[in-house]
Formats: structure tokens, sequence, C-alpha cells
């Protein structure tokens, strides 16, 4: 036993006394040329060695390395392709006696990386052409007969030569790092400071921890992480995973700060799920954004498919703008990205908004390219958006009994026209859409208007809008709607066509325009084109017609039957019945009318009424930029007692009764015009002659038959001709 530890001692100090003499006897600062030719000659660069290699006796035996340096070839912005201070290596001594290579850990000190790729495409990273050495020409053998030499050793041999030796690495440690990224020709440049990496043992088939942190700058962006978990190499690199991964993130742009993201998955491996979770809090100056959620993820051994499972986020929205200063969203999907095909499909959606205010369902596809091709299939609930978005006070209900007849003011209609703005929506956004699909919603209210369900065909094409379809059930009726829109003109153009079924007209007026003006039920078909989408242009630019067929119904603000016996009264020269109880409303079994639109203004020479007692018919025009009217009603009584007006205005059958309408959409009109009365009605004139001749023979007596008196009373009648 003694002779065993003499001998080890003995084998010790020769050992030692090895390692003495080749350190005293080899400068290992020698092999900087050498090194440097090696360099050159294998990859092309430049390198150049400023500091010492040093050798290393503690823990293990080894070497340091300092200020290394490779260089870039002139016109790139920065000399160095790569450096770093000082990079060490160490090796383990005794275990090479057993043919198993262990390294210490590597460390690189300060190393920092330039790569850029400027404007004519060239890259440093592509190094400059290199030289192959001439052969000699007295060669015993070719370069190919020495390849043939070499490889003729017995393949079994090389491989057991090889397989034998075992490698391993204690751990890579880098610290204070930097990377600068720079394209020319992109116009964009990444820059990642403060890198620090270290990990652990770094052999195949079992697990070393791992950590990372960094900080960087990207476009106007500046960001930081800090990352860890534990990593297992594998003889295939595609084989090798991570686990407990956490990740931490914050960045920031502009008025947009992620104040904090953190990112867990439990694996990450090639054909096999992992377990992710995420919680991420951001803000901008008026909003703040917190999102939390997990899922199921999986990449595929092919590395082309990425899928989602399971998705179920929670964003949380607050801010001063926002209604009641908040909103929450839920959202829950299944995710397939293929990288080969650049699809991403979103199927098995469904996604709340204030738990059950907006709910939103179906799927989603979407085609990567250069104008990424969205298509869709949606569905809703019944969405109440003036609950959810901010709007200006609705402006107050008024009655068309609160209508003044003969008030008309002035100012609205002057200032109407200069009140709508001539500037065009800026449609630019719609040439980069690709977008198409259907919408089913059980309901939608807007602005006070509300739809029953809707079915909507959409496509958005590089500019180009087609709505296919549009069906919505509205106050107990039926609207269809197509149409288009081309915002690749300037200005754009659109074409519309509408027809509405079974509308009922009054709770229709009162949601849209707070107004009564009109009841019944009716149908609307409008053709409609243009070009142009300001206010401005949406009203002088517009063109197509319109035909309207209520039935039913009442026109609101006129008597039309109160006017007769206002008439037949004046007619009489009895006093008039001014009551303030008096309703304001004309019944009719039908209102039928036609328009053509153009220039500003609406047209019409065929309205037709047909009420109880009444006939009426009308022609005009309305002004779409003043908003005022100016339109000519002709009242006539048809041979019946019943109805509105009774046997009271019997009397006046066969008589046409001219009403004025005037004023604006907001506050019309009504005249009763006397003049063209007795004008337009031959029967009606001489019916006021002889009441004249009456009243004037009562007057004068035996002198009304004296012929200057009778010339005097016909130049009286004659002034309401």
């Amino acid at each position: 036993m003694k002779k065993i530890v003499l001998i080890l001692a003995a084998f010790v100090v020769v050992l030692i006394g090895a390692v003495a003499a080749l350190i005293a006897t080899v400068n290992p600062n020698q092999f900087k040329p050498l090194l440097v030719e090696q360099v050159a000659e294998q990859t092309g660069y430049e390198v150049v060695i400023g500091g010492d290699i040093e050798w290393q006796f503690w823990p293990s035996l080894g070497f340091s390395i300092a200020e290394v340096a490779i260089k870039n070839r002139p016109g790139f912005d920065e000399p160095d392709l790569l450096r770093l201070s000082r990079a060490q290596l160490s090796v383990d001594v005794l275990p090479l006696m057993s043919q198993t290579l262990q390294v210490g850990e590597i460390v690189l000190q300060d190393p920092h990386v330039f790569i850029q790729t400027l404007a004519n495409g060239d890259s440093n990273v592509t190094p400059a052409q290199t030289v192959t050495p001439t052969q000699p020409k007295n060669v015993g053998a070719s370069a190919e007969q020495q390849t043939s030499s070499t490889s003729s050793e017995p393949a079994s041999q090389q491989d057991t030569v090889s397989g034998t030796w075992q490698v391993s690495l204690q751990g890579l440690r880098v610290t204070n790092a930097s990377v600068v990224i720079k394209d020319d020709q992109a116009g964009t440049q990444t820059a990642l400071r403060d890198v620090d990496l270290q990990v652990g043992n770094i052999a195949t088939d079992i697990w070393t921890p791992l950590t990372v942190s960094l900080r960087g700058e990207q476009d106007g962006a500046t960001f930081s992480a800090q990352g860890q978990g534990e990593l297992k190499l594998a003889a295939d690199p595609q084989q090798s995973q991570l686990r407990e991964l956490a990740l931490n993130v914050s960045a920031q742009q502009g008025e947009m700060t992620i104040n904090e993201a953190n990112i867990t998955l439990d694996r990450v491996a090639l054909g096999q799920a992992a377990q992710l979770g995420f919680n991420i809090n951001a803000q901008t100056s008026e909003l703040k954004v917190e999102t939390s959620g997990n899922a199921q993820v999986t990449v595929a051994e092919s590395q082309d498919k990425v899928t989602v499972q399971g998705l179920d986020m929670l964003t949380q929205l607050s801010g001063d703008a926002l209604p009641g200063e908040s909103l929450t969203q839920e959202l829950a999907a299944d995710i397939v990205f293929d990288a080969k095909q650049q699809t991403l499909d979103i199927t098995e959606m469904t996604s709340r908004l204030n738990t059950d205010k907006v709910v939103i369902d179906g799927k989603v596809a979407i085609k990567l390219a250069d104008i990424p091709q969205i298509r869709f299939a949606l569905n809703t609930n019944h969405i109440d958006l003036d609950t959810l978005l901010p709007t200006d006070n609705a402006a107050p209900r008024q009655s068309a009994n609160e209508s003044q007849s003969g008030s008309n003011d002035e100012s609205s209609p002057s200032t109407q026209t200069g009140s709508l703005s001539q500037e065009e929506p800026d449609l630019r956004v719609l040439k980069t859409l690709d977008i198409a699909g259907s919408l089913a919603m059980k309901g939608l209210t807007v602005s006070n208007v509300t739809l029953g369900q809707t079915r909507a065909t959409v496509a958005i094409n590089r500019g180009k809008v087609d709505v296919s379809e549009l069906i919505t059930q509205a106050y107990e009726g039926r609207v269809v709607v197509q149409g288009m829109l081309d915002a690749t003109q300037t200005p754009a153009r659109y074409q519309v066509s509408k027809k509405a079924r079974n509308i009922a007209i009054l709770p229709l007026l009162e949601d849209v325009a707070q107004v009564d003006l009109l009841e019944g039920k009716g149908n609307v078909d409008i053709n409609l084109q243009g070009q142009g989408l300001s206010p401005y242009a949406l009203r002088q630019a517009i063109q197509g017609s319109a035909a309207i067929f209520f039935e039913d119904g009442a026109i609101n603000g006129i008597n039309l039957a109160q006017m007769l016996r206002e008439a037949k009264a004046t007619l009489k020269g009895e006093a008039t019945s001014n009551a303030a109880n008096d309703v304001r409303k004309t019944d009719f079994s039908a209102l039928t009318a036609s328009f053509t639109i153009g220039n500003g203004m609406a047209r019409t020479n065929d309205l037709l009424l047909e009420a109880p007692a009444l006939r009426v018919r009308s022609e005009g025009q309305t002004d779409l930029l003043k908003e005022t009217l100016d339109f000519d009603v002709f009242t006539s009584v048809v041979e019946t007692s019943k109805g509105q007006g009774g046997k009271d205005i019997d009397e006046l059958r066969d008589v046409t009764i001219p009403v004025t309408v005037a004023g604006t959409w907001q506050s019309p009109s009504y005249q009763l015009d006397i003049k063209q009365l007795l004008s337009s009605n031959k029967v009606l004139e001489e019916k006021a002659r002889k009441e004249a001749q009456r009243g004037i023979k009562k007057l004068l007596g035996d002198k009304a038959d004296d012929d200057k008196v009778k010339e005097a009373t016909d130049k009286l009648l004659n002034l309401f001709q």
C-alpha cells in the first residue's frame, strides 16, 4: 500500500513538473500570428489580438485572451464585426487520461457584435473572397490522393476513436454584451445592451439552469427583458427542450408603455403541448390596459405549424374617454398558424364585451400576404351601441303640433349650407384591406335607431367596398339594402339601393329625428348614386330617385278639414274657429309620391294623398342643403259627407283648396292661399261675388243698383283674381 502511495505521489510530482516545464518553456503569445493567419485563411476576416494570451492554473488548467477583435471590411459604420475585452477557457487535465474532455466554464467579457446590411445589399457577415494558398509544385500526392489515403482508414477505426471521447462543458457566461443590427435597406436598427447570459453544465440529456437579461432599442422603442428556465440539449438540436420558462418584459414607445409583461411556459419542446400563461400591464396617456390569460400551445415537429388551443383571455380597459370609464373583454378561441401556407385560422371564437353587452362568436381565416386576406363568419347578440359609446345629447323631441303656422326661422336655412363641411373623409385605409365575410346580428341600436334581426354580406377589396346583401327587420317591417363604394377614386364614388316594406313611420321618425310629422305604414324604394362623402357632397352631388307608398296614416301638424271649414267661413263672411283644442292632424288612407334627386334638390310633381273626405295632390321641392320646404298642396272635397270634416264641408264639393307648405324640415309652416282659392275656383268665385253683392246691397240699399256702384263692386271682386 505504501508503494502505491509513493507511486501516485511520484506521478503527481512528475505531472506538476511537466506542467511547470510547459509554462516555463512555452509562451502562448507566440501562437498569435498563427491564429490570425488561420482565421484569415479559413474565414476571410482580419483578426486583431491586442492583449496577451495567458495561462490559467486554478481551479483548472486553461488560458485567457484579451482585446480580441474581428475587423469589418471598409465601408461599414463600425470598424469591428466582433470584439471582446477578455475570453477564458479551462480544461480539466486528469479526465484527459480517460478520454474525457471536460471543458470548464467559458467566460466572455464585454463582447460587442455589429451587423450591418448596406443599401446595396452588401453585409458585413459575408466575408471578402478568400484566396486559397498555392500548393507547391513538387507535391508527392495530390489533395485528392491524400484525402483518399486518409479516408482509406477503416471506418470502424475512425468511429471508434471519435466515439470513445466524451465531451462536456461546465457552463457559459457572457457578461455586459451588446449587439447592433442595422439594415440600411429597410431603414431600421436594433440595439441590445447590457446582455448577460449564463448557462450551467452544457451536456446532452441533462437539465441545466439558464438565465438571461438585456436592454434594447428599436426604431424609437425601448425595452428590457429578464428570463430564466432550464435547458436540456439533445444530440439532435431540434429535440432540445426548455422547461419552467419565465420571461418578464417592459417596453415603451411614444405614449405607449408596457409596465410589465409576464410570460410563463411549463415546457418548450417540438411536438409537445405547452401550458402558456401571460399577464400584461400597459398604459397610454389616456388609457390603462390589463390583460391576462392562458392557453395550450403546440409547435409541430416540422416547425411549420403552431396550434393554440383553449385560449382564455381577459382584458380590462380603464380611462376617462371610455363610456363608464371602463370596459372588459373576454375572449375564447382556438388558433392555428401554418407557416408553409402562411395562414392563420381562428375558430371556436367567442368574445364578450362588458360581460354580455356585446357577444360575438364565429370564425376568422387570415391569409398572410402584402395585403392580408381576411375572411370571416360572425354572429352577435343584440348590440346597443348607445350604451357603449359616448354620444352627444340628443335634440329634444318636437311635436308637429308645436310648429306654429306661418312661422319660419330665417336663420336656420341661411346658416345651414355654411355649416356643412366639404372635407372628404380619409379612406386610404380601405386600400390596404382585403376583407370579406358575413355578419348575422340579433339586433342593433345606434343613435337611438333600433334594428331587429340583421344579416349582411360585405367585401372590401383594396379600396372597393361591396355590400351585396344587407337585410334587417326594422320598425315592424323589412329593409333590403345593396350598395358599393369605390374609394380608389378621389372623391369616392358610391351607389346604393334600398327597398323598405311595411315600415311603421311614426316610431322611425321619432327615433331618427325626434319628430312626429307622419304616421302610418309604408314602403320606400331608393336608388341613389354620387361622388363625394363630405356632408356637403352627400347633399349637393347625390342623384337618383325615391318613391314612397304609405297607407292608413296621418299627417301631423296640419288639419286640412279644419282649413276647409275656415275657407267656408271666410266665403260666408263668418268668424273662423281658432279653438286651442283643435287637433292639427289629417288622416289618410294612402299617400304616394316619387322624387327626383339632384343638384342638391329633391323634387316631386305627383304627390297624392287620399283621405276619407279629401283628395290632396302636391308638387314642389325641398332644398337638401338649406333644409327648406317649398310645396303647393291642392285639396279637393270628394262626394261624401263621411269621415274627417263631415257635412260641414259638403258644400265645398268640386272645390280645390290650395295650401302652401314652407318653412324648414324641423319647423314646417302651412298657409291657406285665399287669393289662389278664389281665383282658381269659378264656383267659389261666383259664390263670393253673390255674397259681396248681397252685402253691398244691404249696406247701400237702392243705391246698389247704380251702374257706378256695380262697377266699383266688380273692381273689388277682381282683387281676388
